[in-house]
């Protein structure tokens, strides 16, 4: 009887144990990942805001004349803590919506995570529906052409688009607004669209400033060249081709 006492308590005892150590172990990362992994290609996590915010947000963009499903383009102005949502016409694309970003307060430290200026992309196995911040959009920095393979190394920050103005490190939006985001990239990859670039700047530039334009005689961006892919969505409102070498920016010649 006694040892039998010894053994449930034993078995207490270690659960016990592991469910408060459990946290600080890697297996909830591992587990968010493959859940997120397999939200993302099913897509059943959406149908609840699907179903709720997609009728509203056909209508509204009937009546500008843009189907549900257009490519999309994400600008972020980091200094202004605001987000644009574009999206294509016939031809050019037209700002739909913009979104502030969760204020310090509803954020926690948040402001202090914000992904650093550069050109990042949205793919389909980005989409998390089913994310512990509502949902998610993870960010993935365009690749460095010249850098090695082993650049991308463990331990890196990843930053995302996410909702319940949660503190993880990336942008922090009120559920409203992350579900509409959330609808339109994933019915726009859906659709077709490769990946849905996202443009992060400090600020708006004057686009006729040369020398704010080119940034090399200032410190305020960690790629050269960031501000030459602004002024060629300023001037044609079509999102550039963009490729990295050697830690620049550089615009693709349109066809």
């Amino acid at each position: 009887m006694r040892a039998r006492t010894y053994a449930i308590l034993t078995v207490i005892a270690l659960a016990a144990a592991g469910y408060f150590t459990l946290p600080y172990t890697p297996v909830p990362a591992y587990f968010h990942a493959f859940t997120s992994r397999v939200s993302a290609l099913t897509g059943f996590g959406a149908d609840r805001i699907r179903s709720r915010v997609l009728p509203d947000m056909e209508k509204r963009l009937n009546e500008a004349g843009i189907a549900v499903g257009a490519p999309v383009y994400l600008r972020v102005f980091t200094a202004d803590q605001k987000l644009q949502v574009w999206l294509r016409g016939d031809t050019r694309y037209s700002e739909i919506q913009d979104a502030g970003f969760c204020s310090d307060q509803d954020a926690g430290n948040a402001a202090l995570q914000t992904p650093p200026p550069g050109v990042y992309r949205i793919r389909r196995d980005d989409l998390s529906p089913n994310s512990p911040s509502h949902v998610e959009l993870n960010l993935n920095p365009l690749p460095d052409d010249d850098a090695p393979s082993t650049s991308d190394v463990a331990g890196a920050i990843s930053y995302s688009l996410h909702g319940n103005c949660s503190d993880l490190a990336g942008i922090s939006l009120n559920n409203d607004d992350i579900e509409q985001i959330y609808l339109l990239v994933d019915a726009a990859l859906r659709a077709g669209q490769q990946s849905v670039p996202v443009h992060i700047f400090e600020k708006p530039r004057d686009m006729d400033d040369s020398l704010a334009l080119t940034e090399d005689a200032t410190n305020n961006s960690p790629a050269p060249g960031l501000y030459d892919v602004y002024t060629a969505f300023e001037r044609s409102r079509i999102p550039p081709d963009v490729s990295k070498s050697d830690g620049r920016y550089h615009v693709k010649p349109a066809d």
